[in-house]
């Protein structure tokens, strides 16, 4: 069996680097950034959006769950 990882956020080409950059979506630049600079190294990072704040974690299989 071949371990197959689904791309978490954008995977970013070996040739890339894989901090931010800007990706063009129909008519709109759209900011992409890969899950591994998203983290920094963590497991769990919080994310404030107005007045709220939500916790993205990353699974122990390597996928990401985004709760409130």
């Amino acid at each position: 069996m071949t371990n197959m990882r689904a791309p978490l956020l954008h995977d970013t080409p070996p040739n890339r680097p894989a901090g931010p950059s800007n990706r063009l979506t129909g008519d709109a630049a759209v900011r992409s950034i890969t899950s591994e600079a998203l983290m920094a190294g963590q497991r769990m990072i919080l994310i404030r959006h107005g007045n709220d704040e939500y916790r993205l974690q990353v699974t122990g299989t390597g996928k990401l769950i985004l709760t409130k």
